[in-house]
């Protein structure tokens, strides 16, 4: 995720107290929710508690309850906190809360924490003691974990015994580095005995235990908190290993003081974790050196991604405005070159990035393999069939590896619904349902009139295609409607365009297994309500509904016959990014250089981008003869480790 850290919003837990805590927790916790109980107040407090937390240089959280509770969340206060999370952009990570009551109150807390997309209750679930099977149903129904917090616990064995056996999936630990030492063990330790069930970290120091009273209940029991650093506890050990180790839960930085404002150290905290965070970051002895060609506004998202994989290493950039190279490079590193043909002759060059306009990736593929370089390449592979088998053939007599987007399919949204699909959890599946409405680009995007030449099933429709082309297999009979809904179209700056490519189309896909598919495409619906990248699979045995493009979506999941309906399915692992609309732009280049180290087959292979110009073309070619059309092409089976 871009940014690694979140900020613990009960930090503040002695604020409305002037931080002058002195008859414990219990009395910042009523102070709290005092303030933001009150709907008439919500608003004013909870916007006030985002800015605070975004001018220490934060974008998550992990929400301490007293300042949103389940218990006393209604639809309106929680219409509220979602408007100011998305207005300040801010992403809630898990949410800390004791759920001391039976069934009917950790529902409530898991369809709260459902409603905001929280993974995590972290703190004490009461039912988990008491009935933990019917709680371990009720958390996968929701598909929210507990993470227990150890706050009483003397030992790590203490702790492992509270974890119990099996539940794996919902039942975990919130490793809280500043009890560890006030309980008197090490948490370094207990990260390294206990990793394969910890979800969340709170990266918290605290001082040794004072030799005399203060009438602070937390520094006289010797939990009094610090700046990271400063007290006893080896925070900067644990959020290295937590690197090395790739850690991909909620890592929050905590630090609530009885007796002052920790705005300064909190913001001074996070400064040295990231720091730390960076020395920590793994070396790979053989990374994939590659050059970006081609800097539009994609190659943001792609250099970001990037730089989040040490298994890739940029060498720079080239473009045809060098001065828009070198700013990329300015900011991703590497150099930039002065031109492609520069790029060609870099023999540390191995594969290239090619993030050009759709008009130039036959010249840039077919000259980087002649060049002896590997490719990936953005869709679409080419403007044909003919061109884009061409370069498939090309790269095969070079004996080069030819990658190709979209690659939303390898999130891990889309990773758990394949695997839940193709190991029969649906039964026999037969129908996919599948909405592609990107509203009216006019709306939305300065430059719409490149989007509209080449429509939306070219442009959009292609992610899911190649979703399902790689979970279903090749397609052999298309037929396809579309038309030109709005012929006249206007730019934001008010210039007017005219529209001639299909606004809307509908494709009806036979695939060689059998299965069958509907897809719908249109700049037109979507003006209300959003974009809508919506995904249904439909089996013999259940149904599965969820999003094609976000690898945070949520899934859904429902047997035939169940009354309960759709239920929560979590991930099988935590994504990399978070927000509604994350995608690892690298994961194809990622993908790549695994294939290539492991002597294996890429899962993003140039022939089935082939296939999907193919099934495109079939589609406009159908919508002219006004009949079915057959596609011939076909691609391995991709295989995913």
């Amino acid at each position: 995720m871009k940014n690694r850290f979140s900020c613990m919003t009960a930090n503040f837990v002695a604020q409305p107290l002037g931080y002058h805590m002195t008859e414990g927790w219990a009395q910042g916790d009523g102070a709290t929710n005092d303030a933001f109980a009150p709907l008439e107040t919500f608003a004013d407090c909870f916007e006030g508690l985002l800015v605070q937390i975004k001018d220490l240089g934060f974008s998550a959280i992990d929400l301490w309850s007293r300042h949103l509770a389940w218990e006393w969340a209604t639809p309106e206060h929680m219409a509220i906190a979602k408007e100011l999370l998305k207005k300040h952009g801010v992403t809630v990570r898990s949410y800390s809360a004791w759920v001391m009551g039976g069934e009917s109150d950790l529902r409530a807390a898991c369809r709260f924490c459902r409603s905001f997309d929280i993974p995590y209750i972290v703190g004490h679930i009461e039912l988990v003691d008491t009935d933990r099977d019917l709680a371990v149903s009720i958390l996968r129904e929701f598909a929210v974990a507990y993470a227990i917090e150890n706050h009483t616990e003397t030992s790590i064995e203490a702790l492992e015994s509270r974890l119990g056996e099996g539940d794996r999936d919902v039942i975990g630990i919130g490793l809280d580095t500043g009890w560890c030492a006030t309980r008197n063990w090490d948490a370094l330790e207990g990260l390294r005995r206990l990793y394969d069930r910890i979800f969340v970290v709170h990266a918290k120091d605290v001082l040794a235990k004072a030799s005399e009273e203060t009438g602070y209940q937390f520094v006289d029991w010797g939990h009094e908190t610090c700046r990271l650093g400063d007290g006893i506890v080896p925070v900067e050990a644990v959020l290295k290993e937590l690197r090395r180790r790739g850690f991909r839960g909620s890592i929050c930085i905590e630090h609530e003081p009885e007796r002052y404002d920790p705005s300064e150290e909190i913001k001074e905290s996070l400064a040295l974790a990231e720091a730390w965070w960076q020395e920590a970051k793994p070396v790979v002895k053989d990374p994939l050196k590659v050059v970006v060609v081609g800097c539009g506004n994609i190659a943001n998202s792609y250099g970001e991604a990037m730089e989040q994989r040490p298994e890739i290493e940029v060498l720079g950039a080239c473009d045809l405005d060098r001065e828009r190279a070198k700013e990329w490079t300015g900011r991703f590193g590497g150099k930039a070159y002065p031109d492609f043909d520069a790029v060609l002759a870099d023999e540390d060059v191995e594969a290239i990035v090619n993030l050009t306009i759709q008009a130039a990736h036959v010249e840039v593929v077919s000259k980087a393999l002649k060049a002896g370089k590997h490719v990936h390449s953005e869709k679409p592979l080419a403007p044909s069939y003919a061109e884009a088998k061409a370069l498939v053939d090309l790269a095969e007599s070079e004996g080069l590896r030819l990658s190709c987007a979209p690659v939303t399919w390898l999130g891990e949204c889309q990773r758990t619904a394949r695997r839940l699909v193709l190991s029969g959890g649906l039964g026999t599946p037969r129908i996919a349902y599948v909405n592609v409405d990107w509203a009216r680009i006019e709306h939305w995007h300065p430059n719409p009139k490149p989007f509209y030449e080449v429509g939306p099933l070219a442009d959009v429709g292609v992610y899911s295609l190649t979703l399902l082309t790689a979970w279903f297999g090749p397609v052999r009979q298309v037929v396809a409607d579309g038309t030109v809904l709005v012929p006249q179209r206007t730019a934001a700056d008010g210039e007017g365009f005219e529209v001639t490519r299909e606004d809307w189309m509908t494709l009806s896909l036979l695939f060689e297994s059998g299965f069958r598919a509907r897809i719908t495409a249109s700049f037109y619906v979507g003006a209300v309500g959003g974009l809508t990248p919506d995904l249904e699979i439909h089996g013999d045995e259940g149904s599965l509904r969820t999003q094609w493009f976000a690898a945070t979506a949520p899934i859904e999941v429902g047997k035939v016959g169940d009354p309960k309906g759709y239920t929560a399915l979590a991930h099988d692992q935590r994504c990399l990014g978070e927000g509604e609309w994350y995608c690892d732009w690298s994961a194809g280049v990622y993908e790549l250089w695994k294939a290539l180290r492991s002597d294996r087959a890429h899962p993003t292979s140039g022939a089935q981008a082939a296939h999907v110009v193919e099934i495109v073309e079939a589609a406009h070619e159908s919508m002219r003869a006004g009949r079915s059309v057959a596609v011939a092409s076909s691609f391995p089976a991709p295989q995913l480790s």
